[in-house]
């Protein structure tokens, strides 16, 4: 289970080796020729999709990047996803959530029944569980579809997972059904959508 601690500590340097180097080098770039990375960035947003969103303009985000901040949290993600341990078609990790109310459960339960970008939601890093649930209960404001819970603030889910910064996941009966690319770059709700239909075909 998981890589050996040498083993996993030598692949944590070499994350973080790099890292610092993209940092490093899109500082630079950015620095010299913001034209050219603008033009890139844009056609990158424009081929995943991210353009068609109107709160991701480029002045949003641009900016964030390669900031110690940004640094710190790639780092943070590049980490946990050396630790990640889903497969799809594997055993879905069983890990402990809250529900709003502020019940404990489990996420095979809620089956059966960190970086932010300029203008986006301003929600600070959580200390403590109510945080963690006031933000929550932002998400349902927007009346979603579906119930609602939250990591407990081990974060065990969000580690199991590898969700950092967003992972979709199809899971049913404990099994793993669909494990989606990480986000932002990579997240295909309609990947999504085309298990789901196949499901309730």
């Amino acid at each position: 289970m998981g890589l050996p601690l040498p083993g996993l500590w030598l692949k944590r340097l070499w994350v973080l080796f790099q890292v610092g180097l993209h940092v490093a080098m899109g500082k630079v770039l950015l620095t010299l020729f913001p034209r050219r990375v603008k033009q890139n960035i844009l056609a990158m947003s424009e081929k995943t999709g991210m353009a068609k969103n109107p709160h991701f303009s480029y002045e949003n985000w641009i900016p964030t990047f390669f900031s110690a901040q940004y640094f710190w949290f790639i780092l943070k993600v590049r980490w946990q996803r050396l630790e990640d341990m889903t497969e799809q078609g594997g055993l879905a990790p069983n890990c402990p959530v809250v529900r709003l109310s502020g019940q404990r459960c489990n996420i095979w339960d809620f089956m059966q029944d960190g970086w932010a970008f300029k203008n986006n939601v301003d929600i600070k890093n959580h200390q403590h569980l109510q945080d963690r649930l006031r933000a929550a209960r932002l998400l349902l404001d927007r009346s979603p579809q579906c119930p609602v819970v939250v990591d407990t603030m081990k974060n065990q889910s969000s580690q199991l997972y590898a969700a950092l910064p967003e992972r979709l996941y199809v899971l049913q009966d404990g099994r793993i059904l669909y494990k989606g690319k990480p986000g932002p770059w990579n997240y295909h709700p309609e990947e999504v959508r085309a298990v789901l239909e196949k499901l309730h075909s």
